[in-house]
């Protein structure tokens, strides 16, 4: 383990966490003291790679080292975006997760930004290396928000539960995962919808995440116990093909147990037939 004493570090350096413990330092380093120990300011970190920003320890993975610093990462990306003719696409790149930012003028702008930027990061020869998930939190003046707006804000502030659980709850605000009528097959539409939420789950691997599978009460309850198993199944599936943890991940089939809205209308079946996610700690 590695014991830091609150403000011996500044913000933006990468700490490589040893193992010991706070009243065991590293080799050749001196003993704290005593009174040190047992201060509230001694933090203890589990094995692995860290980033001290803004006064919080955020895990970091070693694709992102590999990408040769996010600051310079982010600056040729940016240089190929404003040579394209997109000045106003950004990038942030936290762990496996690079999330295009910025505001459109327009939805055809957006989606012409949104492949070269893809382009730009699939054609980096480190970022291929690295397997980043590529985000969409790019806004359109005046109309939609990025699906991935509150990914964004997450990689800003840090992990918590409860940031986790309100990135969650805000990604998927007015947005469901939609499944081939009948069955458990994800829609290709929900495609960016699902990538932005592996990114909130890979930001958030510190916890468990579970994901609910909801249907609406038409069919048979053993029918829809069933199907919203499936679909939850299908759901984690994605998320662990593009690298989120097996162990990180739950899934659960709630059928027609938990409405939203009791009633028997179809807009009341459209809000019942949902996937949801819940931050757990370990």
């Amino acid at each position: 383990m590695l014991a830091i004493r609150s403000g011996t570090l500044c913000a933006s350096v990468l700490v490589l966490a040893l193992l010991g413990a706070c009243d065991a330092p590293p080799p050749g380093m001196p003993a704290p003291e005593a009174a040190a120990t047992n201060s509230p300011d001694c933090v203890t970190l589990a094995e692995g790679l860290y980033e001290f920003n803004d006064g919080q320890f955020l895990a970091v993975s070693a694709a992102t080292l590999a990408l040769s610093g996010a600051s310079g990462w982010e600056g040729e990306m940016q240089t190929a975006f404003t040579g394209a003719g997109f000045p106003w696409m950004g990038l942030k790149v936290r762990d496996r997760v690079a999330t295009l930012i910025g505001t459109a003028p327009s939805a055809d702008a957006k989606a012409a930004a949104l492949s070269v930027g893809e382009a730009a990061i699939a054609a980096h020869p480190e970022a291929g290396r690295a397997g980043l998930i590529v985000v969409d939190a790019i806004s359109v003046e005046g109309g939609e928000r990025g699906v991935g707006e509150s990914l964004a804000l997450l990689a800003d502030t840090g992990a918590s539960l409860e940031s986790c659980q309100r990135a969650f709850t805000d990604t998927m605000a007015g947005r469901n995962v939609t499944f081939e009528s009948g069955n458990a097959r994800i829609s290709p539409v929900s495609a960016r919808l699902l990538d932005a939420v592996t990114g909130v789950a890979t930001l958030c691997s510190q916890f468990v995440v579970e994901i609910g599978g909801h249907t609406d009460s038409r069919g048979a309850d053993d029918y829809n116990l069933e199907l919203s198993q499936a679909r939850a199944d299908a759901v984690r599936a994605y998320l662990v093909s593009k690298g989120v943890s097996e162990d990180a991940l739950l899934s659960v089939g709630y059928g027609e147990t938990a409405p939203l809205n009791p009633a028997p209308t179809p807009e009341a079946y459209d809000q019942n037939r949902r996937t949801e996610f819940k931050v757990i700690a370990r």
